[in-house]
């Protein structure tokens, strides 16, 4: 496909940018393109097993810390939890539409990345911290505070909202492979066996190393 059909079905001012980084070179402009396609398909591992274990390890810690599978409900009505709150309905108003049991597990599938990133947010330090450090029980005392753990989980997240717009990936600063290096980080602090399973189906530095490696 030539450069002009790429412009039709990806308009001009999203392939623009590639054109402009190699100097009006369409052929290396095309090729970064595709390169950027595989490089988002590559970071999907990460992200979802860092979403996952992130979800199900903080639903143990606050299960545990308020005596119940559904412990969002404790929340109701407290005004320091409206936008949880509120995230918690959207969740089940989706679990209604599609006529599906509003049972723990759906509703914790149906939460999305920033309502758990959120849970790290310094509104709450005094009232889940205690219990949500204990999520990364790997991770060093030293750097085991909140402020860290936030500001991670935080970019992770503008990164995992970047990739799933199809933004570009390759001029990011810190670079791509050091954002993804954040996330097994993290993934580590949660069980480092964990990490070692990403690895072995983890192909985002080997996708990285190909595009740096091009002239």
């Amino acid at each position: 496909m030539n450069w002009n059909d790429l412009k039709k079905h990806f308009s001009p001012a999203r392939l623009g940018r590639y054109r402009a980084a190699r100097g009006g070179d369409v052929g290396r402009a095309a090729a970064d393109y595709a390169s950027n396609v595989l490089l988002s398909e590559a970071m999907v591992p990460m992200l979802n097993v860092l979403e996952i274990a992130l979800r199900n390890g903080i639903h143990a810690r606050l299960s545990r810390l308020y005596g119940r599978a559904d412990w969002w409900e404790a929340w109701a009505g407290d005004p320091a939890f409206t936008w949880q709150n509120k995230e918690v309905g959207s969740a089940k108003a989706k679990l209604i539409r599609r006529h599906e049991p509003q049972t723990p597990d759906k509703v914790l599938a149906e939460l999305t990345f920033g309502f758990w990133t959120s849970l790290f947010n310094v509104q709450f330090q005094a009232v889940l911290w205690k219990d949500l450090r204990l999520v990364f029980a790997r991770c060093p005392k030293p750097q085991r505070q909140r402020h860290n753990i936030s500001a991670a989980l935080n970019r992770i997240r503008d990164l995992r909202n970047r990739i799933f717009h199809h933004e570009p990936l390759l001029w990011l600063i810190p670079t791509l492979l050091e954002q993804h290096q954040t996330g097994v980080t993290v993934i580590n602090w949660v069980d480092p066996e964990l990490g070692q399973w990403l690895g072995n189906h983890d192909r985002l530095p080997a996708v990285w190393a190909d595009w740096t490696s091009r002239p």
